[in-house]
């Protein structure tokens, strides 16, 4: 199933730069659509001007994953893949243990399914995400992956897609752990999820916004909220985000 990923999925889009809204970054939205909702009106997002880039894992954990994965039909939303988009997608193989893996990790909603909405999944997966996307800001070129990036030069080429590229596109966390920052020619910026965070930290050129959206508070992540930001000339705004409250802050570049 992993060819499937390989055969029909986008690579790479392109986005230029919004000359008449904003742009702004998500975390990992994990089934929260409740709370996406609430977060774009208190920062007042402008859905006919504006645009939303999506790290991926848009589904399970939260209360609504399915209508979180319908967001990938609307304009103003830009999805890339995310590892557990890649659980629906290879739900096809009817491999028990990868089921198995799954619903153990939040996809049991699959299971409630109308066999139409499954085919509507899946079909807004195949045609809306991209595996990679760069977006121009006023800080430069921003690229959009899940996980992080194994290549030297970006953007991604379908020549350059693997299984190997695919796991560390989707799953690895190799650059979080290591002490060496990676350089990426051809892109300025990177922005990351996948790797839940107390909150988004900024590692050489690759910004991970990831803090736990749809996962329950625990010794590792106290406070899960979501994360939407802005690529401003010289820092990024940044929105803590809670059915409680929105906090801000900046990153310098």
């Amino acid at each position: 199933m992993t060819a499937q990923i390989i055969n029909r999925l986008t690579p790479h889009r392109y986005y230029p730069a919004n000359r008449i809204g904003r742009d702004y970054f998500v975390g990992d939205l994990h089934g929260k659509y409740a709370l996406l909702r609430q977060a774009l009106q208190k920062i007042n997002f402008d859905f006919d001007n504006d645009r939303l880039f999506s790290v991926g894992d848009l589904i399970d954990r939260g209360e609504e994953p399915f209508q979180c994965l319908l967001l990938a039909q609307e304009n103003w939303f830009i999805p890339v893949l995310g590892n557990h988009e890649q659980f629906l997608i290879e739900c096809e193989d009817n491999d028990i243990n990868k089921k198995i893996g799954w619903y153990l990790n939040g996809g049991e909603w699959w299971e409630y399914l109308h066999p139409q909405e499954r085919h509507l999944a899946k079909k807004i997966i195949e045609e809306k995400f991209s595996l990679t996307l760069t977006v121009e800001t006023l800080a430069g070129k921003v690229g959009v992956i899940h996980a992080q990036y194994p290549l030297a030069n970006w953007p991604l080429k379908e020549s350059s897609l693997n299984r190997n590229t695919l796991y560390e596109l989707l799953w690895s966390r190799d650059c979080l752990s290591s002490d060496k920052v990676r350089s990426v020619a051809g892109i300025d910026f990177i922005v990351s999820g996948h790797t839940p965070l107390t909150k988004p930290l900024l590692k050489g050129r690759q910004l991970f916004i990831d803090t736990g959206c749809g996962h329950r508070p625990s010794a590792m992540g106290p406070s899960p909220h979501l994360t939407i930001c802005e690529f401003k000339k010289e820092h990024v705004d940044v929105y803590a985000l809670t059915e409680q409250q929105v906090e801000f802050s900046k990153i310098q570049l």
